[in-house]
């Protein structure tokens, strides 16, 4: 037992150093090598020894953060009415993706948003909006995502995916300038709350608006 539990805090250490490294310079910064030591770990083969490859590693940061965030998601989609069905696009958008702003990263603030645009740019990530792709530990976001689909169904098929993209893009963005102090530091501070709800209301817009 004490040997499993040590394995998965390796395993998470890992995981946590690879998203920094992505996060802040990149993903071709994350070798096998330069994860292991930002991890701490003096046997530099971990990463090949837990996950076998670089790719492996980062598809496990994906499958970890997803699990952080699942009680977070489930607890808004109690919260949002007695029933999913009934939600509107804009609700099952938010339970979706206001948790993973809400992370306490242990390292850097926001690295997993950091991490996601890399991996997205990259062309990394596998289909962020189909349902069917499994999700482990996070069996909430095929609800959400189904949930989704089903409320923007009004909507051409691609508009529809276009405008999830599309609000996905303008949290993630104006998030990535709010810790770069994008915004000027010469105005007053800005609440990361603050930031958050405006930006929510522009995403409700663009989940709503007539084609």
């Amino acid at each position: 037992m004490a040997s499993t539990s040590r394995s998965e805090t390796t395993r998470r250490q890992l995981c946590l150093a690879a998203e920094t490294l992505v996060a802040q310079s990149g993903i071709g910064v994350a070798t096998l090598r330069a994860v292991a030591i930002a991890a701490g770990q003096k046997n530099t083969a971990a990463v090949s020894y837990h996950f076998g490859s670089v790719e492996e590693l980062l598809r496990a940061v994906i499958d970890m953060r997803l699990r952080d965030t699942e009680a977070e998601r489930a607890r808004m989609i109690r919260e949002s009415g007695p029933s999913l069905e009934d939600a509107d696009a804009f609700t099952a958008w938010r339970c979706m993706m206001r948790p993973y702003f809400l992370l306490d990263d242990e390292q850097t603030p926001h690295a997993h948003i950091r991490f996601m645009m890399h991996m997205s740019a990259a062309g990394l990530l596998s289909d962020p909006f189909d349902a069917r792709i499994p999700r482990p530990g996070a069996p909430s976001i095929a609800a959400l995502l189904e949930r989704l689909h089903a409320a923007l169904a009004w909507l051409p098929p691609q508009l529809g995916r276009a405008r999830i993209a599309l609000a996905g893009a303008m949290m993630w963005n104006a998030v990535a300038l709010f810790d770069k102090h994008g915004f000027g530091e010469e105005q007053p501070a800005l609440e990361m709350e603050t930031l958050l709800t405006d930006v929510e209301k522009l995403v409700r817009l663009v989940l709503s608006a007539p084609a």
